[in-house]
């Protein structure tokens, strides 16, 4: 099964669906995301979207259906709490390390066979504040990921009015949704309203019957606000340099990771992690001391801070 995609993971732009999402799929309603295949076999995957590496694996020799269960992988992170994985990679595929910046079309690996893998194929999913969703109406378009600046490519985002909380605005016939995920609306709305707080995701934004009130309408497209006034924005408080950490951790020392420690960035990490002996690969940046790169057989798994390692 192949469909036309107007974003693509694949570099042959030719996805063929094996395995649905949950929701589309009886035999298999566990499966957080969609499974592709491609005519010429082992291929090219791409970045849906621009983002950062979050992490990424590049030495799982094979098939592992216990342990290992995400192969080698790559796991970008993308504005507003979005991310993607890309899984089952071929072995020293990986191309692309933690921390690098992407953009939408960039070589991320070769398609193999590794981890909890039935033939060689790419599992692709989206993560959306922390739960997985349908990735279909990204892959068609329907919801936009926000790239990061001067790394679109192929993508014209849509503009969005300039929206804060306690704007008035104008609805006309407007869908409203129980959230910014939801793809079936649950009611029309028509006349005046305000918006409830700051922040528009996945093109939505929060909306209230009347300014001050505590309780949230629901979710309506930014596109369908039409402002009545503005509310001026509050001065942002004065940013105090978070002081710089110094660490006694040096290139080439082994250590662990913490038990329940999270990356840099505050992104989860697959439970074998925990249980591994890394190599310090790069200790500190211009910003911080305490920013410490780990990894295995000279690739980057994840970028750490110092107080969750312990040297082994």
């Amino acid at each position: 099964m192949s469909n036309n995609y107007k974003r693509h993971v694949l570099n042959s732009k030719k996805e063929q669906l094996t395995a649905d999402y949950k929701t589309r799929n009886p035999n298999y309603k566990t499966h957080k995301g969609m499974d592709f295949t491609d005519e010429t076999g082992e291929c090219i995957i791409t970045a849906i979207a621009g983002g950062v590496v979050d992490s990424c694996r590049n030495d799982v020799l094979g098939v592992d259906h216990n342990y290992n269960t995400a192969g080698n992988y790559v796991r970008i992170k993308h504005p507003n709490d979005i991310y993607t994985r890309y899984l089952h990679m071929k072995k020293g595929s990986v191309s692309v390390k933690a921390g690098q910046t992407v953009k939408a079309g960039t070589k991320l690996g070769i398609m193999g066979e590794t981890g909890d893998s039935y033939g060689i194929h790419l599992h692709f999913d989206v993560n959306v504040n922390g739960e997985y969703v349908d990735p279909l109406p990204y892959l068609m378009g329907e919801k936009s990921f926000t790239e990061i600046s001067n790394n679109t490519e192929d993508e014209d985002e849509p503009t969005y009015p300039e929206l804060r909380k306690g704007d008035k605005v104008t609805l006309k016939s407007a869908p409203l949704y129980a959230s910014s995920t939801v793809s079936k609306k649950a009611n029309t709305v028509t006349g005046v309203y305000y918006i409830y707080a700051d922040g528009i995701i996945n093109g939505r934004i929060r909306i209230t019957t009347t300014k001050g009130n505590k309780d949230c309408t629901g979710w309506v497209n930014a596109t369908d606000c039409k402002t009545e006034n503005k509310t001026e924005p509050a001065k942002p408080a004065p940013v105090k340099p978070e002081p710089v950490q110094s660490t006694t951790l040096k290139v080439g020392d082994k250590v662990r990771v913490r038990k329940g420690a999270l990356t840099y960035s505050n992104s989860y990490l697959a439970s074998w992690v925990y249980d591994t002996v890394f190599d310090v690969q790069q200790v500190g940046t211009s910003a911080s001391k305490d920013y410490i790169v780990i990894g295995l057989n000279g690739q980057v798994t994840a970028g750490m801070q110092a107080k969750d390692l312990t040297k082994v």
